[in-house]
């Protein structure tokens, strides 16, 4: 941890003990499983004469993982709605010159790789910004059961380190705000700034943060207020997954010849230039170096069959394990062509633990969205009440087609009415349903009258 944080701690009445130094180590393993290489990729295989040292292929499916359920979320599906004219006007305004959607849904991933996030609007120059931090530039200094009181962000570009800390006290959040510069001998020397930001007394108890966690439980600390990882309890399903995605190249590359040297062949050849040359590279692990007799051959050869689909059945079985670990399910994945791929076909039932999941995922989401409204509200000088409400994508719950073939087919069958399907199908409620029945009634009427007068319905005036 930078020594100039710890300073700032101390400064605003901290000990350095609120820095989880455990769980610092905790999201920088889980971060390194992300990016989809760590120490435990690396191994060794012996060619009779050395250790060769390789490095696992990895499908990097940590990454994609976390892209693919922050999809769930933020997507062109997403609707939040503000029941204040005003208010929604402004704030959803801001929320798109910020590019929210595509933000959130970075930020997002984030959180579900390293566990937890937070959005910050501010104001710079009168306006209004968001900025979104991951784990890693997070210090929870104070939180309850009901969330998160005081936290410090922090974070570093380039020779620039910014702090930024919301610390609630007995007359609102008092915000103060750091910035600092990278000198030649390596030690950060504070800049000046406004003296009314650099320590602002809001006279408000509402944050002007927002707080963003995976719904699982910290097992690794029950008491942490700092969530975890979606895939931190299947780093070996990961591990496995590689280790049957890196045995498909060397089922290829390997199982194919293997070529058994005597220690006879594997002598040392003179070049034109007098230097000493192996006659067979000793990092190749085709060539396995064996003792033998001197009768016996120099040179053996092995070949096997291909284990392809064996191999893809296992990668296949390890997908699914991963997946239901992490939230999406079982075979939400399927390997083809070198890739894991959605497997399109699969629609997640309303009652399963996949479906309950997205819904915890999402009362974290719609919370901090709520937050981050009402921060924007208040910095933007709104004081009228309001409430906001978040609309998901219910796609992937949902088997829309099998849903719309059903409503028809009770429709038909008069069991249902015109209005019912189209809340059935398209969601509408009571009033756009009977709207919309109206009106296409009025349409197929004027329709009908236009071709018994010999008319195009569609030039109708």
């Amino acid at each position: 941890m930078n020594q100039t944080i710890k300073d700032f701690l101390k400064e605003i009445e901290y000990d350095e003990s609120i820095i989880d130094k455990d769980q610092l180590k905790r999201v920088d393993e889980w971060l390194k499983w992300y990016k989809g290489k760590t120490k435990y990729h690396n191994y060794y295989v012996y060619n009779g004469k050395k250790k060769v040292k390789q490095i696992l292929k990895s499908l990097n499916i940590a990454s994609q993982s976390c892209e693919d359920i922050s999809d769930f979320y933020f997507n062109e599906k997403l609707d939040i709605k503000i029941d204040n004219k005003n208010a929604s006007e402004k704030i959803l305004e801001i929320l798109r010159t910020n590019d929210f959607l595509f933000n959130g849904n970075k930020l997002l991933q984030l959180v579900k790789a390293l566990g937890t996030g937070a959005i910050i609007p501010y104001l710079d120059k009168g306006v209004l910004k968001i900025n979104y931090i991951d784990a890693t530039g997070i210090i929870i200094l104070e939180a309850d059961k009901t969330g998160v009181k005081s936290v410090l962000f922090w974070s570093i570009t380039g020779s620039e380190l910014r702090i930024n800390a919301h610390l609630l006290t007995e007359k609102g959040y008092v915000i103060h705000n750091r910035k600092y510069k990278k000198d030649k001998n390596g030690d950060y020397i504070e800049q000046q700034i406004d003296e009314g930001m650099r320590i602002r007394e809001t006279g408000s108890f509402i944050p002007e943060f927002a707080m963003l966690f995976t719904p699982e439980v910290n097992n690794f600390d029950i008491s942490s207020p700092y969530g975890i990882s979606c895939f931190a309890n299947a780093t070996d399903t990961i591990l496995s997954i590689d280790s049957a995605y890196d045995s498909l190249d060397n089922e290829i590359s390997s199982g194919r010849k293997r070529v058994y040297v005597k220690g006879g062949a594997v002598q040392f050849n003179t070049n034109e230039d007098g230097e000493i040359t192996p006659v067979f590279d000793p990092t190749d692990t085709v060539y396995y170096q064996v003792p033998g007799q001197e009768k016996d051959p120099l040179i053996t050869e092995s070949q096997g069959d291909l284990r392809i689909t064996p191999i893809t059945d296992s990668l296949q079985a390890q997908l699914n394990l991963y997946t239901a670990k992490v939230g999406l399910g079982h075979e939400y994945y399927r390997f083809k062509d070198g890739k894991a791929y959605v497997n399109t076909n699969n629609i997640i039932s309303a009652n399963s633990d996949t479906y309950r999941k997205i819904k915890k995922q999402e009362n974290i989401i719609t919370s901090a969205i709520r937050d981050l409204c009402y921060g924007i509200a208040k910095l933007i000088g709104i004081s009228e009440e309001f409430n906001v409400s978040v609309d998901y994508d219910d796609s992937i719950i949902e088997d829309t087609e099998t849903i719309q073939r059903q409503a028809l087919t009770e429709y038909n069958a008069k069991l249902i009415s015109k209005a019912e399907y189209f809340r059935y199908v398209y969601k509408y409620d009571d009033k756009n349903a009977l709207d919309f029945v109206r009106k296409m009634e009025e349409e197929i009427k004027e329709e009908q009258k236009a071709l018994s007068n010999g008319e195009e319905p569609g030039y109708i005036e």
